[in-house]
């Protein structure tokens, strides 16, 4: 007999969203009713249990990895896939019920718009149900993993069991596990203790008719207190919400929290805010998808059908008054499809169909300035649908272009990876040109194999080769119109690479002479290397002198100002590291002895420490107290006092260092090895300005140097790699250049959590 479908309420969002235990025309074997006489208790023996988590965990991450459905219990890798095991199997669903199974080269393919629509069915549950109150008890047994950024986040639901009780209330608890890990793009991940019993998902309005169960997720106006201390589930929880006030006030109805259970391990698995709402673009998606329980039980037939493949996206371009632009889309299936341009003024939408436009390529004639919008090509194929990525087609007159960032000059350690940018404004947005010189300018070779051009201005050379020591850099910015311009010159002063831990102040932020006033926040940018591959975390922070000459085997700086344990994956890049310590003002004392230090987090290994002595003000002399005036007659005139040395009256350092942002997710202070290094010895005259990474569309490129894969870069000292670009080899002079930054930086812009 046919399944009949269960339509479930995505009531946060005021969406309905269809999810069934059969597909269209999908025919069981016969089985008899599982509900017994009224009054009776009844057992079930053959329930299965459908669910999609919801949109986050499924579809384009904001990194541009595919959230993915796993059937067990996986490791994240994709060599640990398999849709079914068990009593577990994965399969997706049309917008008309209809089952496709997962493939390997499908699992990732958009069937409503962009959702992948994965389901992990499980099957053979068994319990009892009361058909005078209303209370069921069903257990399951099996798991499925969820990939989420492809893997980088795995972490799994395990035996599911759901309770409802007489009211029409339910509880889904199960065991939840996995790994933390990182959304960035770092690869590390550290396991976690699994949660048994966790409490994931709750339902209002459960009933049960014929062999179906229905009900609404519980979410909307759901509120989430967030431990204090998330890695350690005894500690005591903030007072304060962990959804703001204005994210309340600007969705009233729609805000909203999954169960404290499964947010609070989502805030030790590093995908903390996906799971309640917190005012980002991306809050619709968190909003938990229907769960359908059947009954009869059973796997359904599949249909004969294929996902949507887009095969071509539109490219965005930027026209000037009077071109005619042609957008092209393309896509494939083993059904006939149907095509329609759409558009909007916002990439958020809403999005409106062009009339006529029902064509793989949209012709858009005669632009005009204020034409610009995003277009995008909707594909339909029977009840799959999906669309495009939008282009943006923008028209402004023509601007040339001219340097609006002059490149400064870099001190690094040969090996290390350095940041380096030259910026120019126009319209078109110009492409660049890196070149190096060796003989002083006499002649410029381009940077970059073939035609040389970079679409970004910044460009990471991934490992400095110690031949660059003295070398010149420029680049040339064309966008079309008129010559190259040229920028202004940038050198290199390339240090011999540390063989021991070494750790030393970034004389680009800090110019030589410079000291801290303790009395002040301060934003402290070390270099460090020789640290090989570190297996273990590190702690990085400043601690007085005395105590870290002092200390013994076991230290790990617990008489710290300040400290954050950090990855070597994300700060230690080739072994090299550049990273800043902010202590605030007052956290170091006057008149101590402080040092930045990195060490081991692991007891006992010493191997790693490494140190900077701090070169701080000297501490004022507290003013002398002004006597009492006696008898003593006033003067005729009263003289100036001897003005009492304040802290302002001390030698400033050259440039005082301002606190900057820093890209390193672990956002912390960094520490350099053993080696304490007099700042006096550090070359001299680098400009401390340090401009950022961004201030124009495509600010995010990479290049050369020994490619070590795709891990996160560092911040500080205007070294800036997020790793959420992916690298190609450009072999020759082994350089590394990031592409697609624009495309990047707009995806994790539309996910914003």
């Amino acid at each position: 007999m046919p399944i009949s479908r269960t339509l479930s309420a995505w009531s946060a969002a005021g969406v309905a969203l269809a999810l069934f235990a059969g597909g269209a025309g999908a025919v069981l074997a016969p089985a008899t009713s599982a509900l017994a006489a009224p009054g009776e208790e009844s057992p079930i023996t053959t329930a299965t249990f459908e669910w999609g988590v919801n949109a986050v965990s499924q579809g384009t991450s904001n990194s541009g990895a595919c959230s993915y459905f796993v059937a067990g219990i996986a490791d994240g890798t994709d060599a640990d896939y398999r849709t079914t095991e068990g009593n577990v199997t994965l399969l997706k669903r049309a917008a008309n019920g209809d089952a496709l199974k997962v493939t390997r080269d499908n699992r990732c393919l958009p069937m409503v718009g962009d959702d992948s629509r994965q389901r992990a069915l499980f099957t053979a549950g068994t319990g009892q149900h009361n058909t005078a109150t209303g209370e069921a008890h069903i257990a399951w047994t099996g798991a499925f993993t969820i990939y989420s950024y492809g893997g980088l986040v795995p972490w799994y639901i395990q035996d599911p069991v759901l309770d409802v009780d007489a009211s029409g209330h339910g509880v889904i608890r199960a065991t939840l596990g996995g790994s933390a890990g990182d959304p960035g793009g770092s690869g590390a991940t550290t396991p976690l203790t699994p949660v048994k019993n966790a409490v994931i998902l709750e339902l209002d309005n459960v009933s049960i008719s014929g062999n179906q169960i229905r009900s609404t997720p519980h979410y909307a106006g759901v509120d989430y207190f967030p431990l204090t201390d998330p890695k350690n589930p005894a500690s005591p929880r903030s007072k304060d919400s962990a959804i703001s006030p204005a994210t309340k006030a600007a969705n009233p109805t729609g805000w909203g929290s999954w169960p404290t259970d499964m947010v609070d391990f989502h805030y030790r698995s590093g995908l903390t805010t996906y799971w309640h709402s917190s005012g980002g673009s991306g809050d619709a998606k968190k909003v938990p998808y229907g769960v359908t329980v059947n009954l009869a039980g059973g796997v359904p037939d599949y249909a004969d059908i294929q996902p949507i493949k887009i095969t071509q996206q539109p490219s965005g371009v930027q026209a000037l008054p009077g071109d005619t632009v042609t957008l092209t889309g393309a896509a494939t299936t083993n059904i006939p499809m149907t095509y329609q341009w759409q558009r909007a003024n916002s990439w958020r939408g809403p999005w409106s169909d062009i009339d006529g436009a029902t064509a793989t390529s949209l012709v858009l004639a005669d632009r005009k300035v204020g034409d610009a919008a995003y277009y995008r090509l909707s594909v339909q194929a029977g009840s799959l649908s999906a669309t495009t990525s939008d282009a943006f087609v923008d028209v402004q007159a023509l601007v040339l272009p001219w340097e609006d960032s002059k490149p400064r000059d870099r001190v690094v350690y040969a090996g290390s990876q350095a940041f380096v940018t030259s910026g120019f404004t126009g319209y078109p947005t110009p492409v660049y040109v890196p070149q190096l010189s060796r003989d002083g300018g006499a002649t410029w070779n381009n940077v970059l194999p073939g035609d040389g051009v970079l679409e970004s201005r910044s460009m990471v050379v991934d490992a400095v080769p110690a031949d660059w020591d003295g070398a010149q850099y420029r680049t040339l910015a064309r966008n079309g119109h008129g010559p190259d311009v040229v920028s202004s010159i940038g050198h290199f002063t390339v240090l011999p690479a540390p063989t021991t831990p070494t750790l030393r102040l970034n004389v680009e932020s800090h110019p030589v002479g410079t000291r801290f006033d303790v009395t002040k926040n301060n934003d402290i940018n070390v270099l460090g290397g020789g640290f090989g591959t570190p297996k273990t975390n590190l702690i990085y922070g400043i601690v007085p002198t005395a105590s870290w000459n002092a200390r013994e085997a076991n230290y790990l700086a617990e008489d710290a100002v300040t400290k954050v344990e950090i990855e070597p994956g994300w700060n230690l890049r080739n072994g090299f590291f550049d990273r800043s310590v902010r202590p605030a003002a007052g956290t170091m004392k006057p008149g101590v002895d402080y040092s930045v230090v990195l060490l081991s987090a692991t007891p006992g290994d010493r191997s790693l420490d490494a140190a900077l002595a701090l070169p701080l003000l000297a501490a004022a002399p507290e003013p002398t107290a002004t006597p009492e005036p006696t008898a003593t007659p006033e003067p005729t005139a009263t003289p100036e006092p001897t003005a009492t040395p304040e802290p302002s009256t001390s030698p400033e350092p050259t440039t005082q260092p301002t606190a900057q942002p820093s890209t390193d997710p672990t956002a912390g202070p960094s520490t350099e090895p053993t080696a304490t290094v007099d700042p006096s010895t550090d070359p001299s005259g680098v400009p401390s300005a340090r401009p950022g990474v961004g201030g124009q569309p495509g600010s995010s490129a990479t290049v050369p140097g020994t490619p070590t894969g795709n891990q996160a870069g560092t911040a500080g000292g205007g070294l800036a790699h997020t790793g959420t670009s992916s690298l190609l080899a450009l072999g020759g002079a082994g350089l590394l250049l990031a592409c697609g930054a624009v495309v990047a930086l707009r995806a994790r812009r539309r996910d914003a959590i």
